[in-house]
Order: C-alpha cells, then structure tokens, then sequence
C-alpha cells in the first residue's frame, strides 16, 4: 500500500507545512485583507450603500452648482433690468378704458341705495 503523502515533495527544515483543517480552535481564520474584511462587513450591500450615498452626493453638489449659477445670472439680468422704463414702455402701449355707473334707488324702508356697475377694457394702443 501506498502513503498518501508519497507523492508530495518534502517540507525542508524549519518550514511547517500547515494543513487547512488543523487550524487551531484558538485562531481565528481571515481573509487576506485581515482586520479590513471585518469592519465592512456586508460585502456588496455595503459596497451599493456606499455607491448610492455618493451618487446622491455627488448629485446634490450638482444640483447647487446649477442653482448658484442660475441664481447669479437671475441676479445679473435683474440689477441690468430698468423696471421702471419696462412699466412706462407697457402702459404707453395700452389704452384702459373704465366705464363706471352709480344709480341710487329707494329702498323700502325710504333709504337711498347705490347701484353700481363697472365696466373695464383693455385695449391695444398704437
């Protein structure tokens, strides 16, 4: 009969040769990243929260970069922006017409009481 480590070449001197299952009950198995594995735990779980979280951050930067932008340039066209000039512009182009009504009529206890009716157009100038 044959030995089983027959064909397996010798350990030299002062090498051990550590088989997998006679780990001691003492020692603790780890994976080739050592202490790391353990504080992330979760494998790709935590790997998707971590990719989420910095999409969305990366997104929200995004976001308040277009908003800072955007405000500045509202901010640029309002301080440009003659708003009294603008208003003067519209009016001389419109022509408001107010046609206003006032009847008093007796009511039944000998009281005079106003009847108003308004009537407004809005029309183009030229």
């Amino acid at each position: 009969m044959a030995e089983p480590d027959a064909g397996k070449p010798k350990p030299a001197e002062g090498d051990e040769e550590e088989d997998a299952t006679t780990v001691g009950n003492d020692e603790e198995v780890t994976s080739p990243g050592g202490d790391r594995d353990r504080e992330h735990e979760g494998g790709i779980g935590e790997f998707v929260r971590r990719a989420v979280s910095a999409g969305v951050g990366a997104a929200s930067r995004s976001k308040d970069d277009i908003m800072r932008v955007a405000a500045g340039e509202m901010r640029n066209w309002l301080e440009r922006l003659n708003l009294n000039e603008e208003v003067v512009k519209a009016l001389a182009k419109m022509v408001i017409e107010v046609k206003t009504e006032i009847r008093f009529r007796p009511s039944d206890d000998g009281k005079l009481v106003p009847e108003t009716t308004n009537d407004v157009k809005l029309k183009s100038g030229k």
